[in-house]
Order: C-alpha cells, then sequence, then structure tokens
C-alpha cells in the first residue's frame, strides 16, 4: 500500500509521569514512523486530558484528533466512575471482579460513544494500539497491538481484585482481537504466550530501542542538583513511579543497611516519579528509618532535568520486582552511569552482562551491590565500559520503528509471515 492511514490510539496517555515508560515508548515510536513513513498518514487518537500537552507530535503527516474525554463524555464517564467508586467497597472480591469487567466494557463503549465507526470514517487503513487496549477495534481494520507485560497475573497481589480483572480483560481483548501482537522483550513475549497459550506465530518481539533518547551533556546547568541538595557522583538515583513493584521499600531498608556497612556518608539517595499516595508513604518510611538527610525526592521531572540527574548521577540502582523492559537501564548505560539491578524478569534480558545483578527480595543483596557500585572502582570501570556495548544494542529507534512498520505492511498485506 503506497500511503497507508494508520490510526494510533494514543486515548490512554495522561498529562506528566503517570503512565512511565509505556508513554515515552509510544511517543519517541509515534516519531520514528513519521520519519520512516512521510508517504504514510498517522492519526493519533487523544483525550482531552493530554491533547495540547501532544501538539508537539504534530508535523506534515501526524495530526491529532480529541476523541474523548470532551465536556460531555467527560460527565458520562465521571458518573460511572463514581458509581463504580461509591459501589465497590461494599461487595466481596469476588463481585467486585465482575463489576471490574463490567467496567471495562462500560469505559470502552464511553470511550467510542458517537464514534463507533470511526476508522471507517477516518478511512483507516490499519489500527495500532501501543497501551495494548484495541478500544476501537473494528473487525474490517487489521490491528496491532503492543505488550508491555503481565504484571496482573505475575503480582495481582499489587492490585485491588478490580484492577487485576480489568488488566486481564484488556490482554485478553487484545489476544483475541488483534491481527498481530508486538511485546517489548523476549520475556514479555514468552509471558504472553505461556499464559493464555497463545500461537507463537501471532507475537513477534521488537525491543524498545530507546537508549539514546536521553543523551550525554556537559551542561553546566546543575539547578536541579542544587536544588535536591547532591553533588555529582555523589549520589545513586532509581528514577521510577511509587508504584509498589518498584519495591522501592526494599530499596530504603537496604540503603540504611548500607549506610550502617561503610558506604561513604556523602552518597545520597535520589528518587523520581510523579507524587502520589504512595511517595508520600514513602517519604514517611525514609523518616522512620532516620535517612531524611541522605534520601532526596525529585518528583517528575522534564527530560531536560532527567538528563541532568541521570547524566551527573555515580550510579543507577534499579530493584524492580517486575519490569516488561526497564528503559531506565539502558539509558543510563548510554551515557555511561554504572548500573545494578534486580536479576528477575526482563532485566536479564535488557542488562546483559554490563550490570550488577542482585535478588530484589534480599536486602543484604542490595546493600552489597550499593556498596560495590560506590567503592569498586574497577568494577565500576568495567560496568561503564560494558555499558556502552549493552547499550548500542537498544539504541536505534530508526530501527525499532522499522521494525514496526514492518509488522504493519505484514498485516496489510496478509502475509504475517514475513
Amino acid at each position: 500500500m503506497a500511503s497507508p492511514t494508520v490510526v494510533i490510539d494514543i486515548t490512554p496517555i495522561l498529562p506528566g509521569g503517570e503512565n512511565g515508560g509505556a508513554k515515552v515508548f509510544a511517543v519517541e515510536l509515534i516519531r520514528g514512523l513519521a520519519r520512516l513513513a512521510p508517504q504514510a498518514e498517522f492519526i493519533l487518537l487523544t483525550q482531552a486530558a493530554s491533547h495540547d500537552e501532544l501538539a508537539n507530535l504534530d508535523i506534515e503527516n501526524v495530526r491529532r484528533m480529541m476523541v474523548f474525554g470532551t465536556p460531555g463524555s467527560a460527565v458520562s464517564h465521571t458518573h460511572v466512575k463514581g458509581f463504580y467508586s461509591n459501589l465497590k467497597p461494599r461487595l466481596p472480591g469476588f463481585f467486585r471482579r465482575r463489576l471490574a469487567q463490567g467496567a471495562y466494557i462500560v469505559s470502552g463503549f464511553l470511550k467510542r460513544a458517537g464514534r463507533r465507526r470511526i476508522l471507517q470514517q477516518i478511512g483507516a487503513d490499519l489500527l495500532f494500539c501501543p497501551f495494548t487496549a484495541p478500544t476501537f477495534f473494528d473487525r474490517n481494520v487489521p490491528t496491532v497491538c503492543t505488550i508491555h507485560d503481565l504484571q496482573f497475573a505475575g503480582y495481582p497481589q499489587f492490585f485491588e481484585p478490580e484492577d487485576v480483572a480489568y488488566r486481564k480483560s484488556t490482554f485478553l481483548n487484545a489476544c483475541r482481537k488483534a491481527t498481530m501482537l508486538v511485546a517489548v522483550s523476549d520475556y514479555s513475549r514468552n509471558s504472553a504466550i505461556a499464559y493464555c497459550n497463545l500461537a507463537s506465530n501471532k507475537i513477534r518481539t521488537i525491543h524498545s530501542k530507546m537508549a539514546q533518547r536521553i543523551s550525554s551533556t556537559e551542561t553546566a546547568d546543575t539547578e536541579i542538583l542544587k536544588r535536591l541538595e547532591v553533588s555529582p557522583q555523589r549520589y545513586l538515583l532509581y528514577p521510577a513511579n511509587f508504584w509498589k513493584h518498584k519495591n522501592h521499600e526494599m530499596l530504603i531498608t537496604a540503603f540504611g543497611m548500607a549506610c550502617a556497612q561503610g558506604l561513604p556518608q556523602d552518597i545520597k539517595l535520589v528518587f523520581t516519579g510523579a507524587p502520589n499516595a504512595r511517595k508520600d508513604f514513602i517519604q514517611n518510611a525514609v523518616g522512620a528509618f532516620s535517612l531524611a538527610h541522605r534520601v532526596a525526592f525529585a518528583g517528575y521531572l522534564n527530560n531536560f532535568e532527567f538528563s541532568i540527574l541521570l547524566n551527573n548521577a555515580g550510579g543507577l540502582i534499579f530493584p524492580s520486582l517486575y519490569e516488561g523492559f526497564g528503559l531506565p537501564v539502558i539509558e543510563a548505560m548510554a551515557v555511561g552511569v554504572p548500573v545494578a539491578c534486580s536479576n528477575v524478569t526482563s532485566l536479564p534480558e535488557v542488562a546483559g552482562s554490563a550490570a550488577v545483578f542482585f535478588d530484589p527480595k534480599r536486602p543484604l543483596d542490595i546493600a552489597q551491590a550499593l556498596i560495590a557500585l560506590v567503592n569498586d572502582k574497577a568494577l565500576r570501570n568495567q560496568l561503564v565500559e560494558d555499558g556502552y556495548r549493552q547499550s548500542e544494542l537498544f539504541s536505534d529507534t530508526e530501527l525499532m520503528a522499522s521494525d514496526y512498520w514492518g509488522v504493519f505492511i505484514s498485516v496489510l498485506s496478509g502475509n504475517l509471515n514475513t
């Protein structure tokens, strides 16, 4: 097809950093696809809350279309959300899960309200869903969905029962309706195949190649460091939202142990992440461990601020219990920052041999990794050298876009074996 029209559903994008790495992935991929296929038209379906924020994606062959969150639909969605929030505390877990499945259907209906034939109205040749859910699915339009992770299956205890049901419904709906699925890592692909006995030829791995998104910088602007009261190379950075699987509590415990076991007194720990109730909980835990003077909370940072904070870090620590990919690991490697990370899920696949690995459920393991990352200069130098090489495997955003475009062409042509 010489000039296809590709509709990309980015209605799940929220303002700021609430989407974590999935938002970074979607935005970078859209830019890469637009450069790679200037003959194609890319139409981005957005919601009102983030529509204006995404204006910088508009170029000659990319345009946004707000389809959700307009004043009329916002009232309906608010009423449904309020009804669900008021009702769920009165119900046992089984009924909450059932109610969540119904809420998933209603949410999709509200998003599609008045837009049931939107793909046909646009003249779409393909629907791409980088956030998994095929909300605007049309049986007459081929669909590609990205699978980021199956955390709901691996750690259901981190979610409310209704949230597990919602996430499961989203995943299974994508498996049923998508013409082709794409996983961001082999780990996520294998997890998807095992979870629902998915045919192996229906899902492909395309790694998130965005290591160079944060460039090495020599800027003298250190305002963010002054605000956090940290010095270059004298802090360890953990860039993650305050979600339960990010394992902040264990890291705080390990950091306290490391401080007692020889971690230099001027080494601090810096957290980034959008403020929420769990951030307040983690901050209180830091105070309870008498570590407030050694732990800083940077909040949600724009790319410029994050680039400065990452480039000046003495190391990146990543104790996550579950990752579908783990973008910060390769971002750190690409700018010469040594990495220590968990030895579970996708992280060994992404980090290769260029990180100090530890068991994220054992605080002593994490503490020893922290001390080694700071005190062992030979190890640090080796990690930096190995990290540069490892990050090169995940640096070519144009190649990532090309791989996705290849999937799109295969789907459009009906030749799914290419």
